[in-house]
């Protein structure tokens, strides 16, 4: 036969086979691959065959294939075909287990990702240099070795490594620092004092970001641009601006290609974290891997500016809702020219200029609360009482009526103006809080106000659960303890001439309750959810900002003051009315359909046939798995069977010639054989389905 008729016989054996092995089985079927074998199996067939008809001494007449072809050479041509076929399945079987499908997708990814984990590795191993320069790497044995330094020591010099480490590592502690619950206060007082002040971005650097945010030139937009930045963040960096319309602004802008080198410090976070987690108790103790996820997470948030820019819409909205409540005035015995409609105030976004990189804001007038203290040593009682008033509501309102809350309430993130408002700055740390959590924050204050441990530990076993084995009793003992520590009608009033810095740095009886209640929290076991670690970070960090603004501010004496508002706003009757008919229109359903559940339930009981707690494992799902296991029990050993028979018949040579070399008897044993080895076959697959799954 020419090489003509082989090469057509072949293709065509080709794409015959390759589709049959598609059809057997469901792995190592890749239309490449399963292309490349059916090619060489098919082009193989017909040398292989003639062969075979030399060896058997069966004569093929004729250039043709299958014309002039004899009875006998055209059952072993089958027979070969089938051989043929049964030997491809376990090729692309064998291919399979050793090189899995996708394998080759899965280099080309690789082969792609190769810059992008180099900058990794490279930055994994400065970051291995900072940590053995600043003596961190002893920290990840399986014990922490407290004994030869101390645990302030520790934290200073984490706090030094963080800030050589760089931007995303900055950011990282100041992250950690939020985290009082999980972290010892000398790590969050050390990490707090974490600056992220770096050197700006030349302005020939960010003009061309601007202008592709706000797509057209920068002189379009405003009238003035001050290119010296007003501060400069590892973050992004602010800029004042006047627009053409004569609104004063400031313009924050993230830097540029800041992303890359975040996405790479954060799967570095992660991959140290997991290191310290496996190799140090206290890493685990802490859970450290849920600490950086939580990080990453906000991380990525915080570089889109979108979010910050819908926080400070719905926080506005609060500030007016508090101003409109107190009459719209600054306030009784603030000066004649206080502005109207409230004093504390939120930046007002100017979203057609903002966008994912770039935020466009009103300008707070003043000074940080933290540097004002000789501009309030000048201003009237009255008027600082105003101010904690109303920046108390403020935060109040948000806190438990909105349930979004400013998280980060620290001095620097509240300006105080020359005609005595306030502003709120820095809506990076925004916390939300729902319903329930709301009610529970408000019950805490409410019962530490009137010494209630009963409320306040239901309220605590609300908020985190109850860790198993915990005694009640004991527990409600020592949160009762930790109120009569605090108890501010035993507490001293400061003077009036007291220094605020230094009522600031002592704190309020709320505050000292609530980091008493987070040690608390750490020392037990609770799991302390973020949003709830936010507001009692957020209820701390405001008594220490009220006490600046007057050292004779409490915050639970504006608590008794205001408890009546504060309830009106979160808990008014139109609210209570719709949460009850939402309540009912959820479980009405279910009480309709209870009696013909408990009929149901007693018939099960008369007659023998209730079923209780299966974990999940259903009749169907028992029967199913049982069905499975048999069949496939079945197929092995019919395989097996199939496989013996074959062998024997083919060992006994008996039986009428079908060629000069071949009787019927070894004929049909190779039949069975083969049939044995498809079903084995058929049965190893999703073997390799299941593996590949598992791997995937």
């Amino acid at each position: 036969m020419n090489v003509f008729w082989t090469i057509v016989l072949g293709l065509v054996n080709a794409v015959v086979v390759g589709a049959l092995v598609r059809r057997l089985i469901t792995v190592g079927t890749g239309a490449l691959r399963n292309t490349l074998v059916s090619l060489v199996m098919g082009l193989s067939i017909w040398p292989v065959t003639l062969q075979a008809f030399e060896m058997l001494q069966i004569t093929q007449r004729g250039d043709v294939p299958f014309l002039g072809m004899s009875f006998p050479a055209v059952m072993v041509f089958l027979l070969i075909f089938g051989w043929f076929l049964t030997i491809q399945l376990y090729v692309m079987l064998a291919i399979e287990l050793v090189l899995p499908s996708g394998s080759f997708t899965q280099v080309a990814r690789t082969a792609a990702r190769m810059p992008s984990w180099y900058r990794t590795t490279r930055r994994l191993w400065e970051i291995q240099g900072i940590l053995f320069r600043f003596g961190l790497r002893r920290y990840l044995k399986p014990r922490m070795p407290s004994l030869r330094v101390s645990r302030r020591e520790l934290a200073r010099t984490a706090a030094e490594a963080l800030a050589a480490a760089g931007v995303s590592f900055v950011k990282l502690g100041q992250f950690v620092a939020t985290r009082a619950d999980m972290i010892p206060s000398e790590f969050v007082e050390e990490f707090s004092a974490l600056q992220s002040e770096v050197p700006p971005v030349p302005f020939s650097t960010i003009r061309p970001e601007l202008e592709k945010a706000w797509g057209r030139p920068l002189e379009e937009v405003c009238r003035e641009f001050d290119e010296e930045p007003l501060a400069a963040a590892s973050v992004a960096q602010v800029h004042r601006a006047v627009l053409h319309s004569g609104e004063e602004v400031v313009v924050k802008v993230q830097r540029p290609n800041l992303r890359r080198q975040v996405r790479a410090d954060s799967a570095i976070i992660m991959n140290l974290a997991e290191r310290f987690e496996n190799s140090a108790q206290w890493a685990k103790s802490i859970g450290l891997v849920e600490i950086a996820r939580g990080f990453v997470e906000s991380l990525a948030e915080e570089l889109d500016y979108r979010g910050e820019a819908r926080q400070m819409t719905i926080l506005g909205r609060s500030v007016a809702q508090v101003s409109t409540a107190l009459g719209g005035r600054a306030g009784s015995g603030a000066p004649d020219d206080a502005p109207r409609g409230g004093i504390v105030r939120i930046p007002e976004v100017y979203g057609a200029l903002s966008g994912e990189r770039v935020l466009v804001m009103d300008r707070m007038a003043g000074r940080p609360l933290s540097r004002s203290a000789e501009a309030l040593a000048g201003t009237s009682t009255l008027v600082r009482r105003e101010m904690c008033e109303q920046l108390f509501m403020t935060i109040a309102r948000q806190m438990l009526d909105t349930g979004v809350f400013h998280a980060d309430l620290h001095p620097g993130n509240i300006m105080v103006a020359p005609d005595g408002t306030l502003g709120l700055i820095d809506f990076g740390a925004v916390g939300r809080l729902d319903a329930r959590d709301r009610r529970d924050v408000l019950t805490l204050l409410l019962a530490f106000d009137k010494q209630n441990s009963q409320a306040a530990t239901n309220a605590v076993i609300d908020m985190f659960g109850m860790p198993p084995g915990t005694d009640l009793r004991r527990m409600q003992r020592e949160i009762g303890q930790i109120m009569l520590r605090f108890d501010s009608g035993g507490a001293e009033e400061p003077s009036q001439s007291a220094d605020p810095t230094a009522a600031g740095r002592s704190g309020g009886a709320a505050s000292g309750f609530f980091r008493e209640l987070l040690d608390f929290v750490f020392d037990h076991g609770f799991a302390m959810p973020t949003a709830v670690a936010q507001a009692f970070r957020a209820i701390t960090t405001l008594e220490d900002s009220l006490r600046k603004l007057d050292p004779r501010s409490d915050l639970l004496g504006l608590v008794r003051s205001h408890g009546r508002e504060v309830l009106a706003g979160s808990r008014n009757l139109r609210k209570t009315l719709d949460d009850t008919a939402l309540y009912a229109n959820a479980t009405l359903p279910a009480l309709a359909s209870l009696p013909i559940e408990v009929s149901r339930v007693v018939k099960h009981l008369q007659d023998g046939s209730l079923d209780i707690g299966t974990s999940g494992l259903t009749t169907d799902l028992i029967r199913n798995l049982v069905r499975t296991v048999v069949d496939q029990l079945v197929q092995v050993v019919l395989a097996t069977a199939l496989v013996l028979g074959g062998v024997v018949m083919m060992a006994f040579d008996f039986g009428p010639p079908l060629a000069e070399q071949l009787t019927i008897f070894t004929y049909f044993g190779a039949w069975v054989l083969m049939a044995g080895m498809v079903l084995a076959g058929l049965v190893l697959a999703p073997a390799l389905r299941d593996r590949r799954a598992l791997l995937w």
